[in-house]
């Protein structure tokens, strides 16, 4: 058991390592909702109320509205940072005194460590390779315990909200912005017919593929087999869909914030470089209006949640 645990944990590594190289290599083209700070602003202002620029400064702002004295929190806590850039920019910003930090990717520890020198950092957050989950086992121990688009590659997700329960302290806080999609994105028929539909509408030019703009990209999407999720990453939303129970049940006061992603996550997906976001304001406006019907009609791909415990 132990052995297949590691050999996952090798393979998820090495997937990231690839998916650093990629980035690499198209960082100048603007593929994912991340990368577009119109839908970040959307996002943002669906959590706070206020058009933030910033990846998840929306629910960043709302420790600070929540925590009153408790702000900042001394010592956080972070499973799958990446290479750590949220969480050294929560540091940055005041948020959390300290982090403990652990990925189990190498190569994303490198980099988080340079990335921390150089914001002058580096004796504020401890990075660590290995499995949190495993190593940390002490009660009450941190006061801020920190998911960003890491929960969703949980195993098991409850098990991972019950130590966040656990490790947390009273009065501290939990905080995640994650997938809460279906598992191993098995999109409903649902979702991929609003996206298809989207895809339908636009004119040729929003559907030219930006890294051979002579191709046009697909109209009708389609979902990987399980199979074929797991071949790629074995941890990739191996049990999203019960996050948002989970949570429920481990902190029942939660703040929970249903953020979409039906249009922006998977219609706009390879193809938001060809959208002028000055220019096309209009259109995006529009298009991330399907994105809140389809969220109330409980088609979502993400959320946040904020509690104190």
């Amino acid at each position: 058991m132990e052995n297949s645990k590691n050999e996952q944990q090798k393979k998820v590594a090495s997937y990231w390592f690839d998916i650093v190289k990629k980035n690499q290599k198209s960082q100048h083209l603007r593929l994912r909702w991340w990368q577009s700070p119109y839908i970040v602003r959307y996002i943002n202002k669906k959590i706070t109320g206020l058009t933030l620029d910033g990846l998840s400064q929306g629910i960043t702002q709302r420790p600070k509205e929540m925590a009153g004295d408790r702000y900042p929190f001394s010592c956080g806590i972070s499973v799958g940072c990446g290479n750590g850039q949220k969480e050294i920019t929560l540091v940055c910003q005041g948020l959390v005194s300290s982090f403990q930090l652990y990925e189990v990717s190498k190569v994303r520890i490198e980099q988080g460590r340079r990335l921390a020198a150089r914001f002058g950092v580096e004796n504020k957050v401890t990075f660590i390779q290995g499995d949190a989950l495993e190593i940390i086992r002490e009660k009450e121990c941190f006061d801020f315990v920190h998911w960003n688009n890491s929960l969703h590659h949980m195993l098991d997700v409850e098990v991972a909200i019950k130590w966040s329960y656990e490790v947390l302290q009273k009065g501290g806080m939990f905080y995640m912005d994650d997938y809460v999609g279906p598992n191993r994105m098995q999109l409903s028929d649902k979702m991929l017919e609003v996206a298809s539909q989207v895809r339908s509408i636009l004119p040729e030019k929003y559907l030219a593929n930006p890294r051979n703009p002579s191709q046009l990209l697909p109209k009708t999407l389609t979902r990987n087999s399980i199979e074929r999720m797991i071949q790629i990453d074995p941890s990739e939303a191996a049990d999203s869909e019960r996050i948002i129970d989970s949570i429920k049940k481990y902190f029942p006061q939660a703040e929970i914030t249903i953020t979409g992603g039906v249009v922006y996550h998977l219609a706009l997906s390879d193809i938001l470089h060809n959208f002028d976001e000055s220019k096309d304001k209009y259109l995006l406006d529009f298009l991330m209006l399907i994105d809140d019907l389809c969220s109330e009609l409980g088609e979502t791909h993400y959320a946040t949640a904020i509690a104190i415990k």
